[in-house]
């Protein structure tokens, strides 16, 4: 099991107890030995805790299932200091058990011990397979230990490693439940697994290697990004779902790992463009391999057109500065010493974070910074674009893990050099070793200003500028358009003590646009000079329409299936609709899923209200509506009410139902006093309606003017009827003419076929996307109040704009508007905001 030899060093292993002692101690000091003979570390096994008053040889301690207060005050603070300043901890199992009137060990260990069920056999799930303890295992591992819940979750102040899967074993109460993590401790580094407790365990060669993993990162010899990570989607850990490859060459896709093959060629993830993210993504070379990760380019099947028109973090050991590892390929090299201190060599994992913030961008490798690039080519922009991965060449072998991103606000930060002004009264360069590039805005006298074409000063909130002054000090105004344009803001830069003493001053702006200008005033001779300077936007959101509806169905399970199994389908495989949703046979209690991911989509199409198909008080529908409102609140949408026609509905009942509704939801963030009542014709008399009609908006489903009494508006659902607009033109002009809600239904087509088989009903073809379009411009034609669109998942009908994956026996979007692959199947999402902003742009 020998890994790339480290430097000789030492371990402590600590092993004292003060309360419940384990066993399988002896067998962990043996293992931990065989280790350290097999990789060049030398092991100290003791219980006597004198030795904290000098932990100096020691590279690492372990605390080895250490029970109670083993420390008494000053070797806490030994060992406090050993850690901050730079030494490694290892806690194992009841390592967690340990000091707990010291809340610097809390903070250490991560979390402390609560409870435990009965040794028993439980699924551990890896998170991150690129730190050298877990890189060996694959995604799950079946295994038997005691295991731990904890008093508190860890994750917030943690990078977790792995997780136990509860539904896995009986025991568990954590719910999201860490099991082995680790995060930096000031200068030092921390690592802990509960695994551990049987003798077993330390003749298990997966266990071995996993406590090898923690011992040498937290000796230092194995770096990873151990920084805590919360808020990132996957982009890709196993499936390829949403990616497209370009060019020659492939990947191989195998272990939720991603290996190049052959080339030139590029893996990149069409689904979607990006804009303000930190992506982050593992990767490992085999001997001098050369691959880069790409950003910021517009869709192409062309690979070269990423490389011009995007920037390649480059993955290559031997190349000119500017094309080894870390750099901006061609326009940047990394910060070599910092680079080479982060780098794991050849066969063992690296993570990169590429932060993008306007058109910055920063690498990070193993969780230290090692490139701080910012765009200045009017050409390319960093500010919106595709990612992806590269195949280099058949002898170039690189391997991908769990790429992730997590979105930033759409404001951001853009930052730039002051010695990158693009014209100037005055300015000049000055070189000085601290500064950024070791270079600034300098020979700054009163008067003098500079200009910086590439940075737009509109949305921008904030300004600050790293600055020195050797000399007089002075003032900063911020301008818009030119050196005499708007004064936006105006900041003071007092004297630093010397011109190699910097520090950031600050101010607030107000608004403007056009290209960023700084005027500088000050008293006689040079007043200070500028290193960086940068600008805040305030986060931009795509709005929503308050205008445009769209039917939401709440009514799918999977345990057991509801819905998915309609027409004697056989779910997952084989569901009741013609086309397959790309997030499978999902279950609409899945908030933190499919319904979050719902909302998402919805707020990406422009529709501002959801209209929730509801069943009746105490219903399925019912039960799912608080969570489902949850999740809309959380993207600024509304939710409606479409009221079915349950068994026994009645004027008075819905009457009864509409009170219930306002009762029971009125108060919460995301309600909207609309309804909708479907086949409102199977009841003639809706004069009850005259008891709640002054404080709801009340639909019906007919372009029937004279069948609308006590309703204040009409809506039509069919999805077929849109393609011709029978009636919709009159009924519009009434509507009008008596102050009604006008909400024509459009759809992107309809069939049934496999939810109800041998069903006559018509059908009607989506024409790749022309007959939505001949839908919403009938809609629009009619001038109308709202419009409603069906649907977003009524998935029987197949009236979806809810993304389909092609499958063998579906029909898909392949084709819609143009699009293919991972594009076409947020097509009609898309297409959707195209028009909302048609309608929302109407008088």
């Amino acid at each position: 099991m020998t890994i790339a030899p480290d430097p000789a060093y030492q371990v402590l292993v600590f092993s004292k107890t003060a309360g419940f002692r384990h066993d399988s101690i002896p067998a962990g000091i043996q293992a931990i030995r065989d280790l350290g003979a097999a990789n060049n570390f030398t092991v100290t096994a003791t219980e006597d805790a004198s030795v904290f008053s000098n932990l100096s040889p020691y590279k690492a301690v372990v605390f080895l299932s250490t029970t109670g207060d083993v420390l008494n005050d000053s070797q806490q603070a030994a060992f406090q200091s050993y850690v901050d300043g730079g030494g490694g901890y290892v806690g194992v199992h009841a390592a967690a058990d340990t000091e707990y009137g010291w809340p610097y060990y809390e903070k250490l260990a991560g979390a402390y011990f609560k409870s435990h069920p009965h040794i028993q056999q439980a699924t551990v799930r890896s998170e991150d397979r690129a730190h050298a303890a877990t890189a060996h295992l694959g995604q799950a591992w079946s295994r038997t230990d005691e295991w731990y819940n904890y008093r508190t979750n860890p994750r917030p102040g943690v990078k977790v490693l792995q997780t136990l899967d509860e539904s896995s074993y009986s025991g568990g109460d954590m719910g999201d439940h860490p099991i082995t993590w680790c995060h930096p401790q000031g200068n030092g580094r921390s690592f802990y697994t509960g695994l551990g407790h049987t003798i077993e365990s330390y003749a298990d060669q997966n266990f071995r290697r996993l406590l090898l993993g923690g011992i040498r990162y937290a000796a230092g010899f194995a770096k990873a990004d151990c920084r805590p990570e919360t808020g990132y989607t996957t982009l890709y850990n196993g499936s390829t779902t949403g990616w497209s490859q370009a060019g020659p060459g492939s990947f191989a896709n195998a272990d939720a790992t991603l290996t190049s093959q052959g080339g030139m060629g590029l893996l990149w993830y069409q689904a979607r463009e990006f804009a303000s993210y930190s992506l982050k993504l593992d990767w490992k070379v085999t001997g001098d391999g050369n691959s880069g990760v790409f950003v910021g380019f517009p869709p192409s099947g062309d690979p070269n057109s990423a490389v011009g028109n995007g920037y390649e973090v480059q993955i290559d050991a031997s190349d000119t500065p500017d094309r080894t590892t870390g750099s901006i390929y061609g326009f940047k090299a990394a910060d070599q010493a910092a680079r080479d201190a982060a780098l794991n060599p050849p066969g063992e994992w690296n993570t990169y974070e590429l932060l993008v913030e306007g058109e910055r961008l920063q690498v990070f490798l193993n969780g230290r910074k090692i490139n701080d690039f910012t765009n200045t080519d009017p050409a390319r922009s960093l500010r919106q674009g595709h990612v992806g991965i590269q195949n280099h060449s058949a002898s170039d072998q690189v391997a991908f893990r769990n790429i992730r991103i997590k979105e930033l606000s759409t404001g951001g930060t853009t930052t730039v050099e002051g010695e990158a002004y693009t014209s100037t009264g005055g300015v000049q360069v000055a070189n000085h070793a601290p500064a950024s590039g070791g270079r600034t805005a300098g020979y700054i006298d009163n008067g003098d200003w500079a200009g910086y074409s590439q940075v737009n000063v509109s949305g921008a909130t904030r300004f600050s500028a790293r600055i020195s002054s050797g000399g007089a000090g002075g003032t900063i105004q911020i301008r818009s358009g030119s050196q005499t344009g708007p004064v936006l803001g105006s900041v003071a830069v007092p004297q630093t003590g010397g011109w190699e003493n910097f520090q950031t001053v600050t101010t607030s702006l107000t608004s403007g646009s056009g290209p960023l200008f700084l005027t500088f005033t000050g008293g006689g001779g040079s007043l200070f000079d500028v290193d960086t300077l940068t600008l805040d936007t305030a986060p931009v959101t795509a709005p929503v329409s308050a205008k445009t509806h769209i039917f939401y169905y709440p009514w799918y399970d999977t345990n057991p299936w509801r819905h998915w199994q309609q027409g004697g389908q056989n779910p997952p495989d084989s569901v009741g609709a013609d086309f397959y949703p790309a997030l499978g046979a999902y279950d609409s209690g899945d908030f933190a899923g499919a319904v979050t991911q719902h909302m998402k989509w919805i707020r990406q199409s422009g529709a501002g209200v959801l209209v929730y198909s509801w069943w009746g008080r105490g219903g399925y529908e019912d039960g799912l509506a608080r969570g489902v409102m949850d999740a809309a609140a959380a993207q600024g949408l509304k939710v409606a009410w479409h009221l079915e026609p349950y068994a026994g509905r009645t004027a008075a009942s819905t009457v009864d139902d509409i009170r219930y509704i306002n009762q029971t939801y009125g108060t919460h963030p995301a309600f909207s006093n609309a309804f909708y009542v479907f086949e409102s014709l199977r009841i003639t008399d809706w004069s009850a309606l005259s008891q709640v009609n002054q404080s709801n908006v009340i639909l019906a489903q007919t372009t029937d003017t004279s069948k609308i009494a006590h309703f204040g508006g009409m809506y039509t659902y069919d999805a077929i009827a849109g393609a011709t607009a029978p009636g919709w033109q009159q009924a519009a002009d009434y509507a009008r003419a008596n102050g009604l809600v006008w909400a024509p239904s459009v759809g992107p087509g309809y069939i049934d076929d496999r939810a109800v088989p041998g069903n006559t009903t018509p059908t009607l073809g989506r024409d790749n996307g022309a007959t939505y379009d001949r839908e919403w411009t009938n809609a629009l034609n009619t001038r109308p109040t709202w419009v409603s669109i069906t649907s977003f998942n009524e998935w029987h009908e197949g009236s979806i704009i809810e993304p389909a994956v092609p499958r063998s026996g579906y029909q898909s979007f392949e084709g819609a508007y143009g699009r293919t692959g991972a594009a076409a199947q947020t097509a009609y999402l898309d297409r959707t905001r195209h028009w909302v902003t048609q309608f929302e742009a109407q008088s």
